[in-house]
């Protein structure tokens, strides 16, 4: 159910967050934006919101979240949700690879080991100014595969849009042996995440998790690593 004075928007261009959150049962628009690649200055009095997040204040996911909230704000009215996600290892946060050899070398670094996926959530009424801030993490991993391996993955061209140059929900499920927390979170929109922040913004009429997980699973058939929360 959509609240009659705020339609919802989703500031993001990707395919992924769009599908997850119809699976949501809500009825929104989308819009691209290059927020996140602009210095926009969280106001204030919500800087002491950002949840903690262990790396350079400027990556935290969240702040990224918001600014594609804020930069939608300037071509659309009404409720605007704004996701970003990036992967965290070594102390060295991973964002979208800029060619083929930066994927390979991400993708090398990621082998046979534990990193953690951090996707940042934000939820902004251009109308009353609530602004609501999310962190969820979820730690994944991943298999020991070996050069030739990632070579043919990179090949394939799906990890050049994705944070650590892979997708969980595509071929890149395969490199993962195992998710410890949200699978939704390393796709990149965690759905109980968003599930809080819409009823605390009054959708009351909302698809729970668990069962909107279990349908999006059963119409894409993928098998996947095993996971410890939709």
């Amino acid at each position: 159910m959509t609240p009659p004075h705020a339609q919802l928007v989703l500031a993001s261009a990707s395919p992924r967050r769009r599908q997850l959150l119809g699976y949501l049962g809500v009825e929104f628009t989308s819009i691209s934006t290059q927020g996140e690649d602009e210095d926009r200055a969280l106001p204030p009095p919500l800087v002491a919101d950002l949840p903690p997040f262990p790396q350079a204040s400027g990556l935290h996911p969240t702040l990224l979240a918001w600014r594609k909230c804020d930069a939608a704000a300037e071509m659309t009215n009404g409720l605007l949700l704004g996701a970003d996600t990036v992967v965290v290892v070594d102390g060295q946060v991973l964002g979208k690879p800029r060619d083929p050899a930066h994927a390979e070398q991400m993708l090398q670094v990621l082998a046979g080991r534990t990193h953690t996926v951090y996707t940042g959530v934000a939820l902004l009424n251009t109308e009353t100014g609530a602004t609501q801030l999310a962190l969820d993490a979820a730690d994944v991993t991943m298999a020991a595969i070996n050069a030739a391996t990632i070579k043919a993955y990179v090949a394939t061209g799906e990890p050049l849009d994705k944070a650590g140059a892979y997708g969980i929900q595509g071929l890149g499920g395969q490199l993962v042996t195992q998710v410890q927390g949200s699978f939704s979170c390393v796709i990149g929109l965690p759905l109980g995440v968003v599930y809080r922040l819409l009823q605390t913004a009054g959708y009351p009429a909302l698809v729970k998790p668990e069962v909107a997980f279990q349908r999006w699973h059963a119409e894409h058939g993928k098998d996947g690593p095993p996971c410890t929360a939709p």
